[in-house]
């Protein structure tokens, strides 16, 4: 088992992981639907309904998520803008599975099983997009239930910066600036680990040098090194 984990290690960008969003846009879907504003923190959909739209992110954030034992948020995916979500309970009916919430004020498109139908008859390209959509939320889950069973919490930290900064990285003196901010909560409850051991491995990559936090916004001071560091812990 040991080797399998080893030969299936990937680069951060292998696969769409957490951080969901469509490449090509929703331009397509977007005409389908009404927008509606969604304030942060509003539950746009809870474990046991059968939801009557599917939603497309203009603006925000929404993420998926259950409750731990302890009560604590366990968020598997961020939806981010241009992502789409809740079309497989949409289209098959079955009720949703975990908690959908704005994690900020946020402006979704509202989509009718009816309008989603009619639009993936008339054009391939949009039933293509929902191939992707679906097909990326499973690569998703795939890597990470991977991480969790092949890597240690601090490579898995490690990985989710890299992330972070490929998706809201920004130059900044020579270092990358994520422009995006993000919590040790956050980080704990995106990766399923205690928050005491999110805040010492957070210490530990500060002490070696390898981010720093400006403004309150974490800053990988040399990606390079950091990805170095993730090969030699992984």
């Amino acid at each position: 088992m040991k080797q399998n984990c080893l030969s299936l290690k990937n680069s951060y960008t292998s696969y769409p992981t957490r951080l969901l969003y469509l490449p090509r846009g929703t331009e397509r879907f977007e005409k389908l639907g009404f927008i509606e504003a969604f304030p942060k923190e509003d539950i746009i959909a809870a474990p046991g309904t059968v939801t009557a739209y599917c939603y497309v992110v203009k603006k925000g954030r929404v993420i998926a998520f259950e409750y731990a034992p302890g009560g604590e948020e366990r968020v598997y995916n961020f939806m981010e803008e241009q992502s789409l979500f809740l079309e497989a309970h949409l289209l098959t009916g079955i009720p949703v599975a975990v908690y959908f919430k704005a994690a900020k004020p946020s402006e979704l498109y509202c989509i009718d099983r009816t309008s989603l139908l009619a639009a993936m008859a008339d054009d391939p390209q949009l039933t293509c997009d929902i191939i992707e959509t679906l097909s990326n939320k499973f690569f998703a889950a795939m890597d990470q239930l991977r991480q969790g069973c092949c890597y240690s919490a601090a490579w898995r930290i490690c990985n989710l910066l890299l992330i972070f900064a490929d998706r809201f990285g920004t130059p900044y003196d020579g270092k990358v600036l994520v422009k995006e901010k993000i919590s040790q909560q956050m980080i704990s409850n995106l990766l399923g680990i205690n928050r005491a051991t999110a805040v010492r491995i957070m210490k530990s990559l500060k002490d070696s040098a390898l981010i720093e936090q400006i403004n309150g916004y974490y800053c990988i001071r040399d990606v390079e090194k950091l990805k170095r560091h993730l090969e030699h812990i992984g």
